[in-house]
């Protein structure tokens, strides 16, 4: 068989959605390497794959980005964040894990290379090799465009032509004005790895230097495009069902015999990159503590007794980590700060949304929510991100007193199971390696016929 070559950054939403993938294709009987941070080398190993290590590339814990940010000189957030951010996490990292990469493709020589959409390195050595690769996206999708805004902002599809005039100069601006710096930057590394300049923003070339970009969502989360690139594909979601260990929890019980007795379970969920308590898990547990619900919290990068009150409310259920597989199915409403991997989880199994952040790729997840209508999105601080126990409680109102969130979600839940996001990755995987293998004589013959 072939071997495939996973190129992640070391982060668990980028990491997490491509392990059902990574154990299908071992399955299927392909070799399979995954570079990325040592955090995940147990769960790449126990999906049947070979952990390659970051040597010279930045091997940082992604529950560990914004203190190593702030120990590096990054500035306080806000617009000069976001540029250093960008620079310094998205560009400058770039070299390194090139070094590392060159050496794993001539050790590995892969068939197939498959990388995450923030991590340029390995489309540029996929390229600079000659080697067919495969994108797969773990944010919205972020291609710019003349249908949408400039991505990051969380603004909808423009309504009328004054408002797309406003896009396009707001798009000007990003590009011209607010990267410019990473902009020049960029283009130094893939002069540097001898490959020629794409045209265009550089937040889009990832997307031009790869063979096939793959998007796991389905048209209903997804902004129409009249300019979407040939080489993109919807597929639906790449859920990780079954990837992790259930051990129930003490309480679970409570959770089904609330779910027996007609309670609403929310759930509330902090992610694993934007961890301070103090933006959304400590609003929501607050704001929940009156409500008739019964609450489940997941605390992701710390024990809960570490970060949840002395004495937690009577309604409050805590662990550090459920799988959503076996959760999700028993929620009524998911108060989330955003992340894309765990919004799709929670719409493939027809759960509406509470969306309470912005940073990173959030603000336009929870514009893609309210979008569709299957949820609602709260006001947030614009440098911390914090959101307020008000107002998740009035978002949990709205979207439990309000039958038509839940309407929505059952039915994006319908379209989500017409899609089978690994099946058709794997598919694609398959025919680059089957068309690589073909001779070009043979291609000639196979088109001519």
């Amino acid at each position: 068989m072939s071997r495939i070559l996973f190129t992640l950054s070391p982060i668990t939403g980028h990491v997490r959605p491509a392990l059902p993938l990574v154990r299908r294709l071992v399955d299927d009987g392909h070799d399979v390497v995954v570079y990325t941070g040592s955090k995940f080398r147990d769960a790449v190993v126990a999906a049947g794959a070979k952990a390659a290590p970051m040597v010279v590339g930045r091997d940082l814990d992604d529950a560990e980005i914004d203190a190593w940010s702030l120990a590096h000189g990054a500035p306080a957030p806000g617009v000069k964040r976001l540029q250093w951010d960008v620079l310094h996490h998205f560009v400058g990292t770039v070299p390194g894990f090139l070094t590392d990469l060159d050496a794993l493709v001539e050790d590995e020589r892969p068939d197939v290379v498959v990388l995450d959409n923030g991590f340029v390195a390995g489309g540029i050595v996929a390229r600079r090799h000659g080697i067919p690769s495969v994108l797969i996206s773990v944010t919205p999708l972020p291609i710019s465009s003349k249908d949408t805004a400039p991505f990051g902002l969380g603004l909808q599809p423009p309504r009328t032509g004054m408002q797309a005039l406003r896009y396009a100069v707001l798009g000007w601006f990003t590009q011209k004005v607010l990267f410019r710096e990473a902009q020049r930057a960029a283009r130094q590394v893939v002069l540097d790895a001898g490959l020629p300049v794409p045209d265009g923003f550089f937040m889009d070339w990832i997307h031009s230097l790869t063979t096939r970009v793959l998007h796991p969502s389905v048209p209903s989360f997804e902004y129409p495009r009249s300019d979407l690139p040939e080489n993109v594909e919807l597929v639906g979601p790449l859920l990780p069902a079954g990837i992790d260990l259930f051990v129930p929890p003490a309480w679970w019980g409570d959770v089904l015999a609330a779910r027996a007795a007609g309670t609403p379970v929310v759930l509330v969920t902090q992610g694993t990159i934007a961890t301070d308590p103090e933006r959304l898990l400590w609003p929501a547990i607050e704001a929940l503590a009156g409500e008739d619900v019964l609450v489940v919290a997941t605390t992701a990068t710390a024990e809960p007794q570490d970060v949840l009150p002395e004495q937690p409310p009577a309604n409050l259920r805590a662990a550090r980590f459920v799988p959503f597989d076996r959760l999700l199915p028993l929620v009524d409403v998911m108060v989330t700060n955003g992340g894309f991997g765990g919004v799709q989880q929670a719409l493939a199994a027809g759960v509406p949304l509470v969306i309470a952040g912005r940073s990173e790729d959030k603000a336009e997840v929870g514009a893609r929510v309210v979008w569709s209508g299957a949820g609602v999105a709260l006001p947030t601080d614009r440098l911390t991100d914090v959101t307020t126990s008000a107002a998740v409680r009035a978002g949990v109102r709205e979207v439990l007193g309000q039958p038509s969130y839940g309407g929505v979600a059952r039915m994006l839940a319908e379209e989500y199971a017409r899609y089978d996001g690994v099946t058709r990755t794997v598919e694609v995987i398959e025919e680059l390696v089957a068309a690589a293998a073909t001779s070009p004589a043979e291609q000639e013959h196979a088109e001519a016929a």
